[in-house]
């Protein structure tokens, strides 16, 4: 029954991601750009999660990709990032986080509109799916997981 399944279903797109380096965090962007064009998806947003000892100034600015740093919170959790506080109460059809859940930015989710949510290799209960991998390539990765979901029907 294609057509009927999470992935075909899906128009809108957030995707979360841990930063190793730039050379992950590039064969990351490339691998879901090529992924994309094959895709239903009309909007998305990137949250690549990265340590506070990275000066987020010297990452490669994109205009859908977010950087969220420990640093980006005040002392009572609030998020300063105005900018992706607004892009968190939009609707999504579907969630992919490639991340250790982070506490801050799970507190947010949690708010959010979203139909679907799939975490890869962690676990936590807010997830609706969770996929386990040792794929480690970006492409590879992407692959194994939009296949899964184009395998599960939207109603399963």
């Amino acid at each position: 029954m294609k057509g009927k399944d999470i992935w075909s279903l899906s128009q809108s797109l957030l995707v979360i991601f841990e930063f190793i380096d730039n050379n992950q965090l590039r064969d990351f962007r490339k691998a879901l750009d090529n992924m994309l064009n094959a895709s239903n998806v009309n909007r998305l947003v990137i949250i690549v999660n990265v340590p506070k000892e990275v000066d987020k100034s010297t990452l490669p600015p994109h205009f859908l990709i977010y950087y969220n740093s420990p640093n980006d919170y005040t002392f009572f959790g609030k998020m300063k990032d105005i900018q992706l506080e607004s892009e968190l109460q939009k609707n999504y059809d579907l969630l992919i986080n490639f991340a250790i859940p982070n506490i801050k930015i799970l507190d947010r989710l949690k708010t959010a509109s979203i139909k679907k949510k799939v975490i890869v290799n962690a676990q936590d209960s807010f997830f609706d799916l969770s996929f386990t991998t040792a794929i480690n390539e970006p492409d590879k990765m992407l692959n194994f997981v939009i296949s899964t979901l184009e395998k599960i029907n939207e109603y399963d």
